[in-house]
């Protein structure tokens, strides 16, 4: 008889303990809600990361979202979707039921912490960026023309120092009156 008492004692505890970290893991599932932003790579702001490295902070940038049952994590190069496992110290994202990641959610900072394979530490708040906003480091990248058109590729137009588009490599030129040679 007494095994019996044990036996369903520990399930009960076992029982009691499973849904206290469901709902401390449905905490984080409720405060990781909404988008968030890289702020800090190796305790530097990605703005001071990209003028070290000389690129923009769009080659760096990394924004989360996390909508329920679905994570997505957009950069520059596109957006890719996850599965968020929430834990009670953060969250894991998953992709075909692999940890892809895990982030550390810091309640008092209000932070999200990861890193890499190479042992870089990434930390992200709460909210949004625009890509194609971000000016050029020294050395970098153009950013976006005024009016939001993207600097042209290798090959296209290039603007002339007049302002007015000079023809790509192989195309006709101009002769020096201004208008197109035969």
């Amino acid at each position: 008889m007494m095994k019996k008492v044990t036996k369903k004692l520990v399930l009960v505890l076992v029982a009691a303990m499973l849904m206290g970290l469901c709902l401390v893991g449905c905490g984080v599932e409720k405060d990781v809600q909404g988008e968030w932003k890289v702020t800090k790579i190796n305790g530097q702001t990605p703005e001071e990361v990209a003028a070290t490295m000389g690129v923009t902070v769009d080659d760096l940038m990394m924004v989360f979202k996390f909508d329920g049952d679905k994570a997505t994590l957009t950069g520059k190069s596109g957006t890719q979707e996850y599965k968020p496992a929430y834990k009670s110290d953060g969250v894991e994202l998953k992709k075909d039921d692999n940890i892809v990641m895990s982030m550390l959610y810091n309640k008092d900072a209000k932070t999200l912490t990861f890193k890499f394979d190479n042992g870089s530490e990434y930390v992200a708040e709460k909210g949004s960026y625009t890509f194609g906003q971000a000016a050029p480091a020294e050395g970098g990248e153009a950013a976006p023309a005024e009016g939001g058109e993207a600097a042209p590729a290798d090959g296209a137009e290039q603007p002339a120092e007049g302002g007015e588009a000079a023809p790509a490599d192989g195309a006709e030129q101009p002769a020096e009156g201004g208008e197109a040679a035969e």
